[in-house]
């Protein structure tokens, strides 16, 4: 599929049940890679205590999709209680999951039998009703595809390391956004209930640094002693680095100067803010940067316009299967110069997630609210495992600070229009 089949504007309608069925195939075929070479001991196994097995992902990606979709007319089989307890979000606990989880081809197999039942419904759907919560499925299932991709990381599937360029300079070039009005947040089909509604604000000038904070640059904090010292660090983020006892990224990577660092948390991305003399984004400000065109006065979807991620904007959907230099995708910048903000790594903001005013939770209650507790931060931008229909610029991703996520890292702010 092209990157311009279900882009953020509206196909006709003749095309529209085309372009979600060449979607959904797509995004399948890159969920099923995933598990491609995962044994049965993989499969089930829980790498870490706060997520799931890879093989629940699977299984609830699929009850998902017989919840909202293939659920309709003769899919009761498949919201069978047997299915709902081990695959429900609110089914059993995460310790019980892999226990209960059922045998990797039985688990395909269920996924193979709600996608025909799917694509059967598609053909008669009535599209001008529903077709938000298509493609709030579409991107369900491709969020759970980058959680997947990092329970493989934590199952030991190392990142591959593209070739790097000269690294860049370890001064961070700033790039200048005037004062102004400008919409945040997106009321399109494929807008989250976080996204919404579209708002206009009124942000006053700053400036943002024109590529994410690359190894080489908070290589310099490392060595200048930043993590020892108190100066740079929240309250709060000092206690944890005590408790925590780190010392640098969690996936430092030698050898990868002109790469987004990556692996840190929000309290160590605040305190190489303050050693740089710089601050964290916050989230519209960085939204700003990444979508507004001052010359039309509108946003778009992506720095670069409407049509979803491709290879020459972006650094996505694992096409490369590890992070690429901050500077390989020029064709990608926003309209202010900034570069890289789709892809590679999330991007850390200051901003806390919290609704917009007029909030509606949808599908589901819980979807984004329960998440609304004053601890969970912003971050922006999607991964290298971002798959493109969970990528936009107003997409909203979300972590507690102390979260060192190997596809997490940042870029810097400052107040004003310093360069």
């Amino acid at each position: 599929m092209t990157a311009n089949e279900l882009s953020a504007s509206t196909p006709s309608p003749p095309d529209r049940r085309a372009a979600l069925e060449a979607a959904f195939a797509h995004c399948r075929a890159g969920t099923y890679a995933l598990f491609a070479d995962l044994d049965e001991d993989e499969f089930r196994r829980q790498p870490h205590p706060d997520f799931s097995p890879a093989g629940w992902h699977l299984g609830h990606i699929a009850y998902t999709e017989a919840v909202w979709l293939a659920g309709h007319g003769a899919g009761e089989a498949l919201l069978a209680p047997r299915w709902k307890r081990v695959f429900d979000v609110d089914g059993l606990p995460r310790h019980q999951r892999a226990e209960n989880l059922p045998a990797k081809a039985a688990v395909v197999g269920y996924a193979e039998e709600i996608r025909e039942r799917t694509l059967n419904y598609l053909a008669i759907a009535p599209l001008a009703e529903e077709e938000r919560v298509w493609r709030f499925v579409l991107q369900h299932e491709a969020q759970h595809g980058e959680t997947i991709t990092f329970l493989r990381t934590l199952m030991g599937d190392t990142p591959v390391v593209g070739a790097g360029g000269a690294a860049p300079s370890p001064e961070i070039e700033f790039v200048e956004i005037p004062a102004g009005a400008c919409s945040i947040g997106s009321d399109g089909l494929d807008a989250i209930d976080n996204e919404r509604p579209r708002h206009e604000i009124i942000i006053p000038d700053f400036s943002i640094s024109r590529h994410p904070v690359t190894q080489g640059q908070f290589a310099r904090f490392i060595e200048a002693g930043g993590y020892g010292d108190r100066r740079y660090w929240s309250k709060a983020g000092w206690r944890w680095r005590e408790h925590a006892g780190i010392a640098k990224p969690l996936y430092w990577r030698d050898g990868c100067l002109d790469h987004p660092v990556s692996g840190v948390g929000a309290h160590e991305a605040e305190a190489f803010c303050r050693f740089a003399g710089a601050r964290l984004p916050s989230e519209a400000e960085w939204e700003k940067a990444a979508s507004w065109n001052p010359d039309t006065g509108s946003a778009s979807a992506f720095p670069w316009g409407d049509a979803l991620p491709g290879p020459g904007l972006a650094n996505c959907d694992r096409a490369r299967r590890g992070t690429t230099p901050v500077d390989r995708h020029p064709a990608g910048r926003g309209r202010y110069g900034a570069e890289d903000m789709m892809g590679n790594v999330w991007e850390w903001t200051s901003s806390i997630f919290a609704p917009y005013l007029g909030f509606e939770a949808w599908p589901y209650e819980g979807y984004s609210k329960i998440y609304f507790d004053g601890r969970h931060r912003v971050l922006r931008g999607g991964s290298w495992a971002s798959r493109p229909w969970a990528m936009r610029a107003s997409f909203r991703n979300w972590y507690v600070p102390e979260t060192r996520q190997i596809l997490a890292g940042f870029r810097l702010a400052r107040d004003g229009l310093k360069s």
